[in-house]
């Protein structure tokens, strides 16, 4: 059983993958069991069975995403070394025809990550430069030191949230923006380190109902985030400034209470005036969104998506502005361009904060180890998300530590963190972005039109991206989950009718609702989600490995009483077997240890289906 919904997919997607399967006479033993009627992703009791998770080898997933990217870029070297011209020539021209979907699918997600990372750094109170430099860096960093295909990395909503409270703290030496390069670099080394004690298995071994909880959370902020782009643009040109950005006045540990969705919404701010011009931004938001969900199932000759951008920009240029009524463009809103991405922060116009002072190392310690948790949750849940779309499982190790050194690179050049983004993984998929040269080649557009292209980009109309991003939203929200809150108000009696997906285990839903609510009121949630993911998948795995080692025990154990038997009726004296001495040698002491975690996870998941 897959952890992430996939029925709500376009049907084009489904038939542009029928050809590739139709070869696929046998069904080998890793392959996914979906429901052809339900999909299948509703049943999270069965979602973290190991038994119904079927999932490919360790060893053999890493070895597929390291070489994903290096693969596609051979074709000059395989089969053979082409030598002449026109081989060369051939191959190219072949590559580039293959790989199309991978380069239309980079340029949206690159054109539609900017002004959601725009938006990010709105939040977390930083120049725009901060968040497109962490966008084309991190994609760039992960799919070639190593990343999840398909996945796509850029700077988030609950890190911007965080990186807020950072922005805002009254610090001692130096302006408190300026602390930002070293809390990314110290939670780049965190993770990066995290990734060889454990935490990559850790995070595709997260909890479904945590999981599910989480993308229903993500995706109703996505919502919210679409408001912004209707409200007039906050920052002035010299708030887009490092120079002259304010210094905070909070406390470094202030407890404050902060809404993630009314930050996410934009409270506070302006709607974009005259009334008309709202009118045609709703128009335009909604013709975006039909085009992006229901074209594809009448062609797929032409991708939706551009196709939307297309039908908005004549509609803004050819009829809206030609009657006075302009809605906001990528320029409104702080536009593309970011002078001089490759600049460090050794330049002259970061003013750092000394290291030999102990103040300087609370700081970055604690908002460093506090981000590297949340950028760690929205890594895993990203992972799962993209694992369960393409049906294959994921490199933990390298997608931990991919995204580590590429935080660590983001920090050194003046960005504000990076970590897998659901919202642009479930876009690129959804437009065919399958490999980790989509991946590549949307760092590489990023950068394209944050340094040279952005006079083009500045005039694509945030009505088109927005449309387009709803619809997004609407493909990996788990609908499923809504039905299933209202199913475990049914009497049991009832519930052993209903299909498994809906059946769901009454806890499990508690949990899911629990989860979505921390992300949508708690600006801190990402922490708490960490430790609770932490101490829920240590008893599932420390369950899971219970499970094996009675397996091979019992029929150990046959064998021994069959040959204990035997002795018996020869010596006509009976034996006894399973001590606790024996148990405990044969497990190293943790007998105990076992049955406190079987105590554990029978409170944190009841065995029963129904309660």
């Amino acid at each position: 059983m897959s952890t992430y919904d996939t029925s709500n997919d376009s049907s084009y997607k489904s038939s542009y993958y029928e050809n590739r399967d139709d070869n696929d006479n046998e069904e080998s033993p890793t392959d996914y069991h979906v429901d052809e009627e339900y999909g299948d992703v509703s049943n999270t009791k069965k979602m973290y069975d190991n038994e119904t998770l079927p999932m490919q080898d360790d060893q053999e997933g890493q070895s597929n995403a390291v070489n994903s990217l290096f693969a596609d870029l051979s074709c000059l070297c395989v089969p053979t070394c082409a030598t002449k011209p026109k081989e060369m020539g051939s191959r190219i021209g072949k590559w580039f025809l293959g790989n199309s979907d991978q380069f239309i699918s980079s340029t949206i997600v690159a054109i539609s990550m900017i002004p959601e990372a725009i938006s990010y750094a709105i939040i977390a109170g930083l120049p725009p430069s901060f968040a497109l430099q962490s966008c084309w860096i991190s994609c760039l960093m992960t799919a070639v030191i190593g990343g999840r295909p398909g996945m796509i990395t850029s700077a988030s909503g609950l890190s911007a949230l965080l990186m807020y409270r950072l922005v805002s703290t009254d610090t001692v030496g130096a302006n408190s923006i300026m602390f930002v390069p070293f809390v990314v670099g110290f939670a780049g080394i965190l993770q990066t380190v995290s990734s060889f004690f454990g935490f990559g298995k850790l995070a595709t071994r997260f909890p479904a109902p945590m999981i599910v909880g989480i993308v229903n959370g993500l995706a109703l902020l996505a919502l919210a985030l679409q408001c912004r782009y209707m409200k007039v643009f906050p920052l002035t040109a010299a708030d887009m400034s490092v120079e002259t950005a304010a210094a905070g006045t909070n406390k470094a540990v202030e407890l404050g209470w902060t809404l993630p969705l009314f930050s996410y919404y934009g409270k506070g701010l302006e709607w974009i005036q005259p009334w008309a011009s709202f009118g045609v931004y709703i128009t335009e938001v909604v013709l975006a969104f039909l085009v992006t969900m229901y074209v594809p199932k009448l062609t797929t000759f032409f991708p939706a998506t551009i196709m939307a951008l297309l039908v908005v920009v004549a509609i803004e240029f050819g009829l809206a502005r030609q009657f006075g009524a302009d809605t906001p463009l990528i320029m409104d809103y702080g536009g593309a361009e970011v002078k001089y991405p490759w600049t460090t922060v050794l330049d002259s116009v970061y003013d750092l904060p000394s290291l030999a002072s102990w103040e300087t190392w609370k700081i970055v310690t604690g908002y460093g180890c506090a981000l590297f948790a949340t950028q760690f949750i929205e890594t895993a849940v990203t992972l799962n998300v993209v694992n369960r779309l393409d049906e294959s499982d994921g490199p933990g190790f390298l997608v931990l530590f991919g995204g580590g050194i590429s935080n660590i690179l983001t920090g050194f050049m003046g960005g504000m963190g990076a970590s897998g983004v659901v919202s642009m993984s479930v876009l690129a998929d959804r437009t065919f972005g399958t490999t980790c040269l989509c991946t590549f080649m949307t760092g590489v557009w990023v950068f394209i039109f944050t340094a040279w292209a952005y006079p083009v980009i500045n005039f694509i109309p945030l009505s088109a991206i927005s449309g387009i991003s709803i619809a997004t939203v609407c493909s990996f929200i788990q609908w499923r989950s809504l039905a299933a809150v209202f199913t475990s108000f049914l009497p049991n009696s009832k519930r052993v009718f209903l299909p498994a997906q809906f059946n769901i285990d009454r806890l499990d839903v508690f949990i899911m609702l629990f989860v979505t609510a921390l992300c949508l009121v708690v600006d801190v949630s990402a922490l708490a989600l960490f430790v609770i993911g932490c101490a829920v998948s240590t008893v599932v795995v420390c369950r899971e490995r219970k499970n094996q080692d009675e397996d091979v025990k019992d029929i150990e154990q046959e064998e021994n009483n069959e040959e204990e038997d035997e002795e018996s009726k020869n010596n006509k004296q009976p034996s006894y077997t399973g001590s606790f001495e024996s148990r405990q040698s044969d497990d190293g002491g943790c007998a105990v240890f076992d049955c406190v975690c079987d105590a554990a996870e029978e409170t944190i998941f009841p065995v029963k289906s129904c309660s």
